[in-house]
This record gives C-alpha cells, sequence and structure tokens, in this order.
C-alpha cells in the first residue's frame, strides 16, 4: 500500500519577504522571527501526528542550505517550481505520487494552531471522497488532499482573494469529484488575527489533549503581543 504524505510549504523566513502585513505593527524582523516559528511548529506538529510522511516545499530555490538546517532528518526537502500559487500546488501533488505516495495533503504555515486532528482528519475523509479541503475563514483553504493529480482544481483560480475556496469548490463539482470539508480554521495574516491567536492559544492550553504551539506562544510572549 502507498504511503500518505503531507507537503507544507514554506517560504524563507527573510525580515520584509513574509508575514509583510504585520506590518507596522511588527518590524519586519519581528515578522520574519513569528514566522519562523510558525514554520518550526507546523514541521513538530506534522512530524508528532505520525500519520504521513512529511516533506517541506521551499521557495526561493537558492535558499536550502537554510532550509536544511531548519528541518529534522525524517522530513524531505525540495525546492517548489516556479508559477503561481496553483501551479506550484499541482506540481507537489504530481512530484510525490510520481514517488508513489497516496493520498497527498498540502498544507502552508499560516496556522500555527493546527492540529493533528485536522490532518487525519483529512485522510479519514478521503476514505471517500476524492478531494478534502479545510476551509479558511478569509475564503480561502488552509489544506487541500487528494488520492490522484486534479490539475483542473488549480486552474483559473482568484489566488489571493476571498473566493478561492468558492472557485475550487465549483472546479471540482465540474470534474465530478467529490469533496469533503474540514472544519473552519483562521491564517495569520493581521494583527486582528494575531490578537485572535493569543485567544486561541489560551483556549489550546485548556483543551485536554491538544497541541500547542510552543515557539509561537513563547515569541508571542516574547514580543509582548
Amino acid at each position: 500500500m502507498s504511503r500518505p504524505a503531507l507537503a507544507i510549504m514554506a517560504r524563507a523566513p527573510i525580515p520584509g519577504q513574509v508575514k509583510t502585513r504585520l506590518q507596522p505593527y511588527l518590524t519586519p524582523q519581528q515578522s520574519a522571527d513569528l514566522y519562523l516559528a510558525f514554520l518550526q511548529d507546523t514541521l513538530e506538529m506534522a512530524v508528532s501526528a505520525r500519520a504521513c510522511d512529511v516533506f517541506l516545499a521551499f521557495t526561493p530555490i537558492d535558499e536550502e542550505l537554510l532550509f536544511q538546517g531548519l528541518v529534522p532528518a525524517s522530513v524531505g526537502l525540495f525546492a517548489q517550481c516556479d508559477g503561481d500559487l496553483g501551479q506550484r500546488m499541482c506540481r507537489i501533488f504530481q512530484q510525490l505520487h510520481q514517488e508513489g505516495h497516496s493520498p497527498v495533503l498540502i498544507v502552508g504555515t499560516d496556522i500555527p494552531t493546527l492540529q493533528p486532528r485536522h490532518l487525519t482528519g483529512a485522510l479519514e475523509r478521503l476514505r471517500d471522497n476524492a478531494v478534502c479541503l479545510g476551509p479558511s475563514r478569509d475564503g480561502g483553504y488552509y489544506l487541500i488532499g487528494a488520492h490522484d493529480v486534479h490539475p483542473r482544481l488549480f486552474q483559473g483560480v482568484p489566488w489571493g482573494t476571498a473566493t478561492v475556496l468558492q472557485a475550487t469548490l465549483e472546479r471540482a463539482k465540474a470534474a465530478g469529484l467529490q469533496v469533503a470539508l474540514l472544519d473552519a480554521c483562521s491564517d495569520i495574516d493581521t494583527v486582528e488575527d494575531l490578537r485572535g491567536l493569543r485567544q486561541e492559544l489560551e483556549q489550546l492550553r485548556q483543551t485536554p489533549g491538544a497541541w500547542v504551539p510552543r515557539r509561537t506562544e513563547l515569541r508571542l510572549r516574547e514580543m509582548r503581543l
């Protein structure tokens, strides 16, 4: 039987190039430090879940040495291809399927409170559905999973808008693909999102069995956010 795979899409945590919507509330360096905490927590959560073989798909390609110093030995590492977000995700699906993985899940690093249950829940839903999506509250999605490669899901989607999820669902319907949805989560992009993140971390601390992103929590405390 083929082994499920999870690909985490990540950018190099370079000041001025990540989490720019948090500025000027945060400095470019603070934004990069916070993003690095998000990335490391997402990696730790994914590895500890033991639900999939874990890969990190990084960009830009010339920052491979940086990422080699970040990922655990058990995590596969490869560069994202050129193109828009849809083209890059489609290529990740193709690459991991070619390596014998199915189903394949893709997540980003904008939700540091992502839980192992989101990964296992996606795998469970994919037993009876062709595609699984985790809706984000800004109109996009934080997770996409599928058994096979479906290029139509990534073509002509208005990336970065509030209609990404709806457009993807329409493309799945047109292709005859049955889709299952996970519970909604919030991306951390704005100052308001950061305030909500603090409350969510407090709730996780009080929830038995919940996974708490300790690096993110520490970084917020250090920044007094």
